[in-house]
């Protein structure tokens, strides 16, 4: 495993960024919620319904990274009474619908956050993150599933009667 390595790169950078937005949404939503508030409206709290739904969202983000690890064989169960090869087989047919999912992820929640930063009433430094960190993530996406995961059985190779 090399993180030069395409899939490998997708796969722990993409639950990296998920992670870190999640971590972010859980312990601070009130910070989370002036990231989004456009420059042009004034300060205000945010409502109990915003903190609610920024909070949940981290938690989601927060699955998103480990189902992508789990689905994408990049962390091995431990508790698996299978052998570690026979696992590793059944979870890679997988990997590649993970990172699919996960790439229109990276293309909803990019384009929502460009909807936004292509305004400029509404043009801030986490809409511009997300705008190029989501077209980053997608590019590296698609790379992995066009050509890391070739060889090793990833899904491409596999011949099917």
């Amino acid at each position: 495993m090399s993180l030069v390595d395409p899939y490998h790169a997708y796969i722990f950078g993409a639950s990296f960024w998920y992670a870190l937005r999640g971590l972010a949404r859980i312990t601070d939503p009130e910070r989370v919620s002036g990231w989004f508030r456009p420059p042009s409206q004034p300060v205000v709290s945010p409502s109990d319904l915003e903190i609610y739904t920024i909070w949940t969202d981290g938690f989601q983000l927060l699955t998103l990274a480990l189902l992508l690890l789990v689905f994408a064989d990049a962390v091995p169960l431990p508790w698996s009474s299978a052998s570690a090869a026979q696992a590793s087989a059944a979870r890679k047919p997988l990997a590649r619908l993970a990172i699919l999912a996960t790439i229109f992820h990276h293309v909803t929640t990019g384009y929502g956050a460009w909807t936004h930063w292509a305004r400029d009433s509404h043009r801030t430094v986490a809409m511009e993150i997300g705008v190029w960190g989501n077209v980053g993530l997608t590019v590296l996406g698609l790379v992995a599933v066009g050509v890391g995961m070739g060889g090793e059985g990833r899904g491409r190779g596999v011949k099917r009667s």
